[in-house]
């Protein structure tokens, strides 16, 4: 792919003057980009989240996987999951070819002014309007129904953990059922029990390493 490297980055950092990014999410862009230069700017780059966590400093996966989502919320990056022994591959989207102030330039031609209208009478009742979707409805799962989640977040749970959200959700409704554990928020619950599975494993690793060194 042809990329004008100062060009991209020069135009990044313009965006980030109009449009709120996190210091994860921007140094995430940086540091893929460089990687992204790296491989010669392939179609799709192929890195672990492993590696993109330590490259911008952050020890859980949730926050790489919120940095993640800015990026492509804001059309910034393609993302495709990996699986096993397979990293997640991304995209660019090139940031000089996006509009960077989000509107076109106002016509020069001087609007004809409107019709002084009257102003509608009001009316004599109160039109009812529909209820939005409650999107805080919680629904229960596992097989003891000990699991209360909202369709958000077991959507979520299903996109950032697709091998594995089963087990989660029944190890929970399980450690509930027979060890009586109570949490104000399950799916919090969830991703406090994954976060400290990771920081276990990481640590084991990283003290076999130092085992073998020494």
């Amino acid at each position: 792919m042809n990329v004008n490297f100062i060009s991209e980055v020069t135009s990044f950092h313009r965006l980030t003057k109009t449009t709120h990014f996190s210091n994860n999410a921007q140094l995430l862009w940086y540091k893929l980009f460089l990687l992204w230069n790296e491989a010669g700017f392939p179609d799709w780059l192929q890195v672990d989240n492993l590696r993109l966590m330590a490259m911008i400093q952050v020890r859980s996966k949730n926050a790489l996987f919120r940095a993640r989502s800015e990026l492509l919320e804001a059309g910034l990056l393609i993302y495709k999951r990996g699986g096993p022994g397979h990293p997640n591959t991304y995209q660019f989207t090139l940031v000089g070819n996006k509009p960077l102030w989000g509107a076109a330039a106002p016509s020069k031609k001087t609007p004809e002014p409107e019709p002084e209208t009257k102003p509608a009478a009001k009316p004599i009742y109160k039109e009812k309007k529909s209820k939005p979707t409650d999107q805080t409805k919680k629904t229960t799962h596992g097989d003891f129904g000990n699991v209360s989640l909202t369709a958000a977040e077991l959507q979520q749970l299903k996109r950032d953990y697709p091998h594995n959200w089963q087990d989660w959700i029944r190890r929970l409704d399980l450690g509930k059922a027979v060890k009586d554990y109570h949490y104000a928020n399950d799916y919090a619950a969830i991703l406090s029990w994954i976060d400290n599975e990771e920081r276990e494993a990481r640590d084991k690793d990283f003290q076999e390493l130092i085992n073998e060194i020494i």
